[in-house]
């Protein structure tokens, strides 16, 4: 099983919840949080569901603590969907800074600012 395959649902799961409050579904979005809560207690009770159950831990994480601080609207997508939305959200903003007449060398230094700042990569 590829890593990303093993990862596959939970991170469906965290990415419907991630949209919903986004869109102020909040009823789906703790929909799919009481999911992801019961898909981690059946992760806990089967060892060879290590790794997920560390990967759905992690999200479950993400999700309560970004409630408890009231940030859960700055969740970002996550896995291939995440790549996705991130790739899009680079190329608009490189469009924009284009067509605001931007020179490539300053496109190239305010778009790699913008990933360390917003989104913690390179």
């Amino acid at each position: 099983m590829d890593i990303l395959a093993k990862y596959k649902f939970a991170d469906w799961l965290y990415n419907r919840f991630v949209e919903n409050y986004k869109n102020k579904n909040i009823t789906e979005a703790f929909t799919f949080l009481t999911v992801l809560s019961e898909y981690k207690f059946f992760a806990q009770d089967i060892r060879k569901l290590s790794d997920q159950r560390r990967h759905i831990k992690e999200l479950h994480t993400k999700i309560t603590k970004a409630l408890k601080e009231e940030t859960a609207h700055k969740l970002f997508l996550t896995g291939e969907e995440g790549k996705a939305e991130f790739n899009r959200e680079m190329k608009a903003y490189e469009d924009f800074l284009r067509k605001e007449g931007f020179s490539e060398q300053a496109i190239t230094e305010y778009v790699s600012d913008r990933k360390m700042n917003y989104y913690g990569s390179n």
